[in-house]
Protein backbone atom coordinates (compact mmCIF):
# COMPACT_ATOMS: atom_id res chain seq x y z
CA UNK A 1 0.00 0.00 0.00
CA UNK A 2 1.67 3.16 -1.12
CA UNK A 3 1.16 6.37 0.85
CA UNK A 4 0.01 9.60 -0.74
CA UNK A 5 2.77 11.82 -2.08
CA UNK A 6 3.91 14.51 0.30
CA UNK A 7 2.65 17.98 -0.54
CA UNK A 8 5.08 20.91 -0.71
CA UNK A 9 4.91 23.67 1.86
CA UNK A 10 2.24 26.16 0.70
CA UNK A 11 3.02 29.87 0.28
CA UNK A 12 2.76 31.99 3.39
CA UNK A 13 -0.73 33.36 4.04
CA UNK A 14 -1.35 36.66 5.80
CA UNK A 15 -3.47 36.57 8.94
CA UNK A 16 -5.77 39.59 8.61
CA UNK A 17 -7.96 39.00 11.66
CA UNK A 18 -8.20 36.51 14.50
CA UNK A 19 -9.48 35.82 17.98
CA UNK A 20 -7.82 32.95 19.80
CA UNK A 21 -9.53 30.54 22.17
CA UNK A 22 -8.56 30.89 25.84
CA UNK A 23 -5.48 28.78 26.42
CA UNK A 24 -5.42 27.90 22.70
CA UNK A 25 -7.59 24.87 23.49
CA UNK A 26 -8.56 22.43 20.74
CA UNK A 27 -12.18 22.97 19.64
CA UNK A 28 -14.38 20.07 18.59
CA UNK A 29 -15.05 21.59 15.14
CA UNK A 30 -13.31 23.88 12.72
CA UNK A 31 -15.88 25.46 10.41
CA UNK A 32 -13.65 25.77 7.32
CA UNK A 33 -14.73 28.16 4.57
CA UNK A 34 -12.56 28.42 1.43
CA UNK A 35 -13.41 31.83 -0.02
CA UNK A 36 -13.05 33.31 -3.48
CA UNK A 37 -15.05 36.50 -4.12
CA UNK A 38 -18.78 36.28 -3.19
CA UNK A 39 -18.38 38.59 -0.19
CA UNK A 40 -22.13 39.28 0.15
CA UNK A 41 -22.89 35.55 0.21
CA UNK A 42 -20.12 34.94 2.74
CA UNK A 43 -21.71 37.47 5.10
CA UNK A 44 -24.96 35.47 5.08
CA UNK A 45 -22.93 32.30 5.63
CA UNK A 46 -21.21 33.81 8.67
CA UNK A 47 -24.44 35.11 10.21
CA UNK A 48 -25.72 31.53 10.27
CA UNK A 49 -22.45 30.42 11.89
CA UNK A 50 -22.70 33.12 14.56
CA UNK A 51 -26.22 31.87 15.42
CA UNK A 52 -25.07 28.37 16.42
CA UNK A 53 -25.99 27.34 19.95
CA UNK A 54 -22.81 25.24 20.03
CA UNK A 55 -19.71 27.18 21.10
CA UNK A 56 -17.12 24.42 20.79
CA UNK A 57 -15.91 25.44 17.35
CA UNK A 58 -13.72 27.93 15.53
CA UNK A 59 -14.24 29.65 12.17
CA UNK A 60 -11.45 29.54 9.58
CA UNK A 61 -11.88 31.59 6.40
CA UNK A 62 -9.14 31.27 3.77
CA UNK A 63 -9.40 33.88 1.03
CA UNK A 64 -7.82 32.80 -2.26
CA UNK A 65 -6.81 36.17 -3.75
CA UNK A 66 -10.35 37.49 -4.20
CA UNK A 67 -10.74 40.40 -6.60
CA UNK A 68 -13.69 41.84 -4.64
CA UNK A 69 -13.65 43.58 -1.25
CA UNK A 70 -13.64 40.41 0.88
CA UNK A 71 -10.30 41.25 2.49
CA UNK A 72 -11.46 44.74 3.39
CA UNK A 73 -14.91 43.84 4.75
CA UNK A 74 -14.92 40.33 6.21
CA UNK A 75 -12.16 40.76 8.85
CA UNK A 76 -14.25 43.47 10.50
CA UNK A 77 -17.44 41.48 10.01
CA UNK A 78 -15.91 38.60 11.96
CA UNK A 79 -15.51 40.79 15.04
CA UNK A 80 -19.16 39.95 15.83
CA UNK A 81 -18.30 36.24 16.07
CA UNK A 82 -19.11 34.63 19.44
CA UNK A 83 -16.41 31.98 18.84
CA UNK A 84 -12.69 32.06 17.95
CA UNK A 85 -11.92 32.84 14.32
CA UNK A 86 -9.13 33.34 11.83
CA UNK A 87 -9.26 35.12 8.49
CA UNK A 88 -6.25 34.53 6.25
CA UNK A 89 -5.46 36.00 2.84
CA UNK A 90 -3.40 33.82 0.51
CA UNK A 91 -0.39 35.48 -1.15
CA UNK A 92 -0.84 33.45 -4.37
CA UNK A 93 -3.93 31.82 -5.82
CA UNK A 94 -4.08 28.21 -4.63
CA UNK A 95 -7.08 27.18 -6.70
CA UNK A 96 -10.11 25.49 -5.20
CA UNK A 97 -8.36 22.25 -4.27
CA UNK A 98 -5.34 23.99 -2.81
CA UNK A 99 -7.56 26.20 -0.70
CA UNK A 100 -9.55 23.21 0.60
CA UNK A 101 -6.28 21.54 1.52
CA UNK A 102 -5.06 24.70 3.23
CA UNK A 103 -8.19 24.72 5.39
CA UNK A 104 -7.80 21.06 6.31
CA UNK A 105 -4.10 21.44 7.09
CA UNK A 106 -4.53 24.57 9.21
CA UNK A 107 -7.66 23.64 11.12
CA UNK A 108 -7.35 23.20 14.89
CA UNK A 109 -10.55 21.28 15.59
CA UNK A 110 -10.83 17.54 16.07
CA UNK A 111 -13.18 17.62 13.07
CA UNK A 112 -13.24 19.92 10.06
CA UNK A 113 -16.70 20.83 8.77
CA UNK A 114 -16.26 22.02 5.18
CA UNK A 115 -18.63 24.79 4.06
CA UNK A 116 -18.79 26.62 0.73
CA UNK A 117 -18.89 30.40 0.90
CA UNK A 118 -22.29 30.52 -0.83
CA UNK A 119 -23.82 27.87 1.45
CA UNK A 120 -24.86 28.15 5.11
CA UNK A 121 -25.50 26.05 8.20
CA UNK A 122 -29.13 24.98 8.07
CA UNK A 123 -30.23 25.66 11.66
CA UNK A 124 -28.82 26.96 14.97
CA UNK A 125 -28.50 23.45 16.44
CA UNK A 126 -26.67 21.78 13.53
CA UNK A 127 -23.26 21.57 15.20
CA UNK A 128 -24.74 20.52 18.55
CA UNK A 129 -26.63 17.63 16.94
CA UNK A 130 -23.68 16.66 14.78
CA UNK A 131 -21.30 16.62 17.75
CA UNK A 132 -23.63 14.34 19.71
CA UNK A 133 -23.89 11.98 16.73
CA UNK A 134 -20.12 11.78 16.18
CA UNK A 135 -19.51 11.04 19.87
CA UNK A 136 -22.23 8.37 19.89
CA UNK A 137 -20.63 6.75 16.82
CA UNK A 138 -17.25 6.63 18.59
CA UNK A 139 -15.55 9.35 16.56
CA UNK A 140 -15.51 8.08 12.94
CA UNK A 141 -12.92 9.28 10.42
CA UNK A 142 -15.39 10.77 7.92
CA UNK A 143 -18.99 11.90 8.01
CA UNK A 144 -21.60 12.80 5.41
CA UNK A 145 -24.67 14.92 6.15
CA UNK A 146 -27.71 16.08 4.20
CA UNK A 147 -28.36 19.44 2.56
CA UNK A 148 -31.36 21.49 1.49
CA UNK A 149 -31.81 23.85 -1.43
CA UNK A 150 -32.06 27.45 -0.17
CA UNK A 151 -34.78 28.33 -2.69
CA UNK A 152 -36.85 25.19 -3.31
CA UNK A 153 -36.24 23.61 0.13
CA UNK A 154 -35.78 20.23 -1.56
CA UNK A 155 -33.60 18.00 0.62
CA UNK A 156 -30.77 15.92 -0.82
CA UNK A 157 -30.21 12.97 1.47
CA UNK A 158 -26.73 11.55 1.54
CA UNK A 159 -27.44 9.82 4.88
CA UNK A 160 -30.74 8.04 5.59
CA UNK A 161 -29.77 7.05 9.12
CA UNK A 162 -27.25 8.00 11.77
CA UNK A 163 -24.88 5.05 11.66
CA UNK A 164 -21.52 3.75 10.52
CA UNK A 165 -21.83 3.14 6.78
CA UNK A 166 -18.64 1.20 6.16
CA UNK A 167 -14.90 1.22 5.63
CA UNK A 168 -12.37 -0.17 3.16
CA UNK A 169 -12.06 -0.05 -0.66
CA UNK A 170 -15.57 -1.42 -1.29
CA UNK A 171 -17.17 1.30 0.83
CA UNK A 172 -15.08 3.97 -0.90
CA UNK A 173 -16.17 2.72 -4.33
CA UNK A 174 -19.79 2.71 -3.19
CA UNK A 175 -19.97 6.16 -1.59
CA UNK A 176 -17.58 8.32 -3.64
CA UNK A 177 -20.46 10.17 -5.31
CA UNK A 178 -21.59 11.37 -1.88
CA UNK A 179 -18.36 13.36 -1.59
CA UNK A 180 -18.77 15.56 -4.69
CA UNK A 181 -20.68 18.30 -2.83
CA UNK A 182 -18.13 19.64 -0.37
CA UNK A 183 -20.40 21.48 2.06
CA UNK A 184 -21.44 19.25 4.93
CA UNK A 185 -18.52 16.85 4.57
CA UNK A 186 -16.88 16.39 7.95
CA UNK A 187 -13.28 15.13 8.12
CA UNK A 188 -11.44 14.00 11.21
CA UNK A 189 -8.49 16.35 11.00
CA UNK A 190 -5.82 13.73 11.67
CA UNK A 191 -7.27 11.36 9.05
CA UNK A 192 -7.23 14.04 6.35
CA UNK A 193 -3.67 15.05 7.24
CA UNK A 194 -2.40 11.48 6.74
CA UNK A 195 -3.47 11.50 3.10
CA UNK A 196 -2.77 15.10 2.05
CA UNK A 197 -1.37 15.47 -1.47
CA UNK A 198 -1.17 18.15 -4.14
CA UNK A 199 -1.50 15.55 -6.91
CA UNK A 200 -5.13 16.50 -7.60
CA UNK A 201 -4.85 20.25 -7.28
CA UNK A 202 -6.85 21.95 -10.07
CA UNK A 203 -9.17 18.94 -10.40
CA UNK A 204 -11.87 20.60 -8.20
CA UNK A 205 -12.40 17.19 -6.58
CA UNK A 206 -9.71 16.92 -3.92
CA UNK A 207 -12.46 16.23 -1.35
CA UNK A 208 -13.44 13.07 -3.27
CA UNK A 209 -9.84 11.89 -3.31
CA UNK A 210 -9.29 12.50 0.40
CA UNK A 211 -12.58 10.98 1.54
CA UNK A 212 -12.17 7.93 -0.72
CA UNK A 213 -8.54 7.44 0.35
CA UNK A 214 -9.46 7.69 4.05
CA UNK A 215 -12.06 4.94 3.58
CA UNK A 216 -9.86 2.76 1.36
CA UNK A 217 -7.13 2.88 4.00
CA UNK A 218 -9.55 1.55 6.62
CA UNK A 219 -11.13 4.72 7.97
CA UNK A 220 -14.76 4.54 9.09
CA UNK A 221 -17.46 6.50 7.25
CA UNK A 222 -20.47 7.72 9.22
CA UNK A 223 -23.76 9.02 7.95
CA UNK A 224 -25.60 11.52 10.11
CA UNK A 225 -29.24 12.00 9.16
CA UNK A 226 -29.27 15.75 9.76
CA UNK A 227 -29.96 18.55 7.28
CA UNK A 228 -26.74 20.39 8.00
CA UNK A 229 -26.41 22.80 5.06
CA UNK A 230 -28.53 25.20 3.04
CA UNK A 231 -27.24 24.95 -0.52
CA UNK A 232 -26.81 27.97 -2.82
CA UNK A 233 -27.69 31.09 -0.86
CA UNK A 234 -29.80 33.51 -2.88
CA UNK A 235 -29.61 37.28 -2.52
CA UNK A 236 -32.68 39.09 -3.81
CA UNK A 237 -33.67 35.80 -5.41
CA UNK A 238 -30.44 35.53 -7.40
CA UNK A 239 -27.81 32.79 -7.42
CA UNK A 240 -24.07 33.34 -7.38
CA UNK A 241 -23.23 34.61 -10.90
CA UNK A 242 -20.48 32.01 -11.42
CA UNK A 243 -22.70 28.93 -11.03
CA UNK A 244 -23.06 26.73 -14.08
CA UNK A 245 -26.84 27.29 -14.07
CA UNK A 246 -26.26 31.00 -14.61
CA UNK A 247 -23.29 30.59 -16.94
CA UNK A 248 -24.92 28.17 -19.40
CA UNK A 249 -28.55 29.29 -19.29
CA UNK A 250 -29.75 29.86 -22.85
CA UNK A 251 -26.29 29.21 -24.28
CA UNK A 252 -26.04 29.21 -28.10
CA UNK A 253 -26.30 25.89 -29.91
CA UNK A 254 -22.92 24.15 -29.90
CA UNK A 255 -21.77 20.57 -30.37
CA UNK A 256 -18.29 21.13 -28.93
CA UNK A 257 -16.83 18.88 -26.25
CA UNK A 258 -18.16 20.07 -22.87
CA UNK A 259 -15.91 19.37 -19.90
CA UNK A 260 -18.15 18.62 -16.90
CA UNK A 261 -15.58 17.16 -14.55
CA UNK A 262 -17.18 13.70 -14.52
CA UNK A 263 -13.96 12.27 -15.96
CA UNK A 264 -12.05 13.85 -13.07
CA UNK A 265 -14.45 12.28 -10.56
CA UNK A 266 -13.59 8.85 -11.93
CA UNK A 267 -9.85 9.51 -12.03
CA UNK A 268 -9.50 10.86 -8.49
CA UNK A 269 -11.61 8.03 -7.07
CA UNK A 270 -9.68 5.32 -8.90
CA UNK A 271 -6.39 6.87 -7.82
CA UNK A 272 -7.56 7.03 -4.21
CA UNK A 273 -8.54 3.37 -4.00
CA UNK A 274 -6.19 1.61 -6.46
CA UNK A 275 -3.16 1.20 -4.14
CA UNK A 276 -5.21 -1.12 -1.94
CA UNK A 277 -6.20 -3.55 -4.74
CA UNK A 278 -4.64 -6.14 -7.04
CA UNK A 279 -5.10 -6.05 -10.85
CA UNK A 280 -8.29 -8.15 -10.91
CA UNK A 281 -9.85 -6.13 -8.11
CA UNK A 282 -8.81 -2.91 -9.84
CA UNK A 283 -10.60 -3.82 -13.08
CA UNK A 284 -13.75 -4.60 -11.10
CA UNK A 285 -13.36 -1.31 -9.20
CA UNK A 286 -13.11 0.73 -12.41
CA UNK A 287 -16.20 -1.00 -13.76
CA UNK A 288 -18.13 -0.20 -10.55
CA UNK A 289 -17.07 3.45 -10.50
CA UNK A 290 -17.87 4.12 -14.15
CA UNK A 291 -21.12 2.16 -13.87
CA UNK A 292 -22.28 4.47 -11.09
CA UNK A 293 -21.36 7.57 -13.06
CA UNK A 294 -23.01 6.29 -16.24
CA UNK A 295 -26.25 5.09 -14.64
CA UNK A 296 -26.79 7.71 -11.91
CA UNK A 297 -24.82 10.93 -12.43
CA UNK A 298 -24.46 11.06 -16.22
CA UNK A 299 -28.19 10.84 -17.12
CA UNK A 300 -29.00 13.74 -14.77
CA UNK A 301 -26.31 15.85 -16.42
CA UNK A 302 -27.67 15.09 -19.90
CA UNK A 303 -31.17 16.19 -18.93
CA UNK A 304 -29.85 19.20 -16.99
CA UNK A 305 -27.93 20.57 -19.96
CA UNK A 306 -30.75 19.81 -22.39
CA UNK A 307 -33.08 21.98 -20.31
CA UNK A 308 -30.59 24.59 -19.19
CA UNK A 309 -29.07 25.20 -22.61
CA UNK A 310 -29.84 22.95 -25.57
CA UNK A 311 -29.44 19.51 -27.09
CA UNK A 312 -26.06 20.41 -28.54
CA UNK A 313 -24.69 21.23 -25.09
CA UNK A 314 -25.94 17.86 -23.83
CA UNK A 315 -24.12 16.17 -26.71
CA UNK A 316 -20.97 17.95 -25.56
CA UNK A 317 -21.46 16.34 -22.15
CA UNK A 318 -21.79 12.95 -23.86
CA UNK A 319 -18.50 13.51 -25.68
CA UNK A 320 -16.82 14.23 -22.34
CA UNK A 321 -17.46 10.66 -21.17
CA UNK A 322 -16.67 8.96 -24.50
CA UNK A 323 -15.19 5.58 -23.43
CA UNK A 324 -12.59 5.72 -26.18
CA UNK A 325 -10.95 8.53 -24.23
CA UNK A 326 -11.87 7.55 -20.69
CA UNK A 327 -10.94 3.87 -20.61
CA UNK A 328 -7.77 3.73 -22.70
CA UNK A 329 -5.57 4.71 -19.74
CA UNK A 330 -6.70 1.71 -17.66
CA UNK A 331 -5.90 -1.98 -17.82
CA UNK A 332 -9.33 -3.63 -17.92
CA UNK A 333 -10.62 -7.13 -18.47
CA UNK A 334 -12.27 -7.43 -21.87
CA UNK A 335 -15.71 -8.15 -20.41
CA UNK A 336 -15.52 -5.06 -18.17
CA UNK A 337 -14.53 -2.85 -21.10
CA UNK A 338 -17.33 -4.25 -23.29
CA UNK A 339 -19.87 -3.79 -20.50
CA UNK A 340 -18.97 -0.11 -20.02
CA UNK A 341 -19.11 0.62 -23.76
CA UNK A 342 -22.56 -0.98 -23.99
CA UNK A 343 -23.78 0.89 -20.93
CA UNK A 344 -22.49 4.22 -22.22
CA UNK A 345 -24.22 3.84 -25.60
CA UNK A 346 -27.54 2.79 -24.03
CA UNK A 347 -27.61 5.59 -21.43
CA UNK A 348 -26.53 8.22 -23.96
CA UNK A 349 -29.33 7.24 -26.33
CA UNK A 350 -31.95 7.36 -23.57
CA UNK A 351 -30.60 10.59 -22.08
CA UNK A 352 -30.72 12.40 -25.41
CA UNK A 353 -34.12 11.13 -26.54
CA UNK A 354 -36.45 10.68 -23.53
CA UNK A 355 -38.69 13.78 -23.16
CA UNK A 356 -37.26 16.09 -20.49
CA UNK A 357 -40.73 16.82 -19.11
CA UNK A 358 -41.27 13.15 -18.33
CA UNK A 359 -37.93 12.98 -16.54
CA UNK A 360 -38.70 16.10 -14.49
CA UNK A 361 -41.91 14.59 -13.12
CA UNK A 362 -39.95 11.89 -11.33
CA UNK A 363 -36.51 13.48 -10.96
CA UNK A 364 -36.36 14.21 -7.23
CA UNK A 365 -38.18 11.03 -6.21
CA UNK A 366 -35.93 8.97 -8.48
CA UNK A 367 -32.78 10.58 -7.07
CA UNK A 368 -33.90 9.98 -3.48
CA UNK A 369 -34.90 6.37 -4.22
CA UNK A 370 -31.51 5.63 -5.79
CA UNK A 371 -29.60 7.06 -2.81
CA UNK A 372 -31.80 5.23 -0.30
CA UNK A 373 -31.56 1.95 -2.21
CA UNK A 374 -27.78 2.12 -2.54
CA UNK A 375 -27.32 2.91 1.16
CA UNK A 376 -29.63 0.02 2.10
CA UNK A 377 -27.60 -2.37 -0.07
CA UNK A 378 -24.51 -1.63 2.02
CA UNK A 379 -25.97 -1.25 5.51
CA UNK A 380 -29.09 -3.38 5.27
Amino acid sequence: MSPSSAAPTPPVAELLASREAPGHSEPFFTLAIPNYKRREFLEVNLRHAFAQDCRDFEILVSDDCSSDDSNQVIPGFLSASPVPFRYVAQSVNLGYDGNVRYCLNNARGKYVFMLGNDDALASPDVLTRLMAALVSLEMPDMCITNYQDWHTQAVTQRAFSTSILGQGPAAAAHYFRSFSFTSGLVFKREAAARHDTDRWDRSIYIQIFLASRILAAGGRLAGVDVVAVLDHIRLDGKLVPETYRVRYANAPLSFKHKHTGLDSVARVTIDAISPYLDDAQRSNLIRRIYSQLLTITYPFWLFEYRQLANWGMAWGVARDLWPGHQLREYKLRLRDRAYLWTLYLAVTFCGLTIPAGLFNRFRHRLSTWVRRRRQHLVTG
